[in-house]
């Protein structure tokens, strides 16, 4: 069957390298505010492809996962930023990368999920939790590529 004009696909935005300057972290710990620099959705797209480039010292327990968390900054006519993710309060979950049992230097598949857009152009902070049972090497990142749906040219 071919896509016919007008027909909706996904439309792809530029893949965003968050400009890491992460430190390690620990088994069952999150991230923190900084490790990561501030990304702005632009194009209020409604979904987005995250893909994490991380490396181990040792390597990490079989099946196990990287989770990512959004925090939304000035999400309320500019004032409010949600609360950073804890053990207690991790707030907004959008997804986990699978790892590998490797300690290479790896890229997740491509993990994609809707966003959590409260207004045009919201920030985000993003954050992990490493459930792998070993820590993440210091100068893990992340990638974003907003996505959309449009007609078919």
């Amino acid at each position: 069957m071919a896509i016919g004009t007008d027909d909706a696909i996904d439309k792809f935005g530029t893949d965003d390298d968050l400009d890491s300057t992460s430190a390690a972290v620990t088994n069952t710990s999150f991230s923190v505010a900084g490790d990561l620099a501030q990304w702005t959705n632009d194009d209020d797209a409604p979904f987005a492809r995250f893909i994490l480039e991380s490396t181990f010292s040792v390597s990490p327990d079989a099946n196990s996962v990287v989770e990512l968390f959004a925090r939304l900054i000035d999400f309320n006519v500019g004032n409010d930023d949600t609360e950073v993710p804890t053990a207690n309060f991790p707030h907004k979950l959008l997804g986990a990368f699978a790892i590998k049992d490797q300690t290479a230097i790896q890229r997740s598949a491509p993990l994609f999920c809707r966003l959590p857009n409260y207004d045009t152009s919201q920030v985000y902070e993003f954050y992990i939790r490493v459930q792998t049972g070993q820590t993440v090497s210091a100068g893990w990142t992340i990638f974003v590529k907003p996505i959309t749906g449009g007609p078919h040219a």
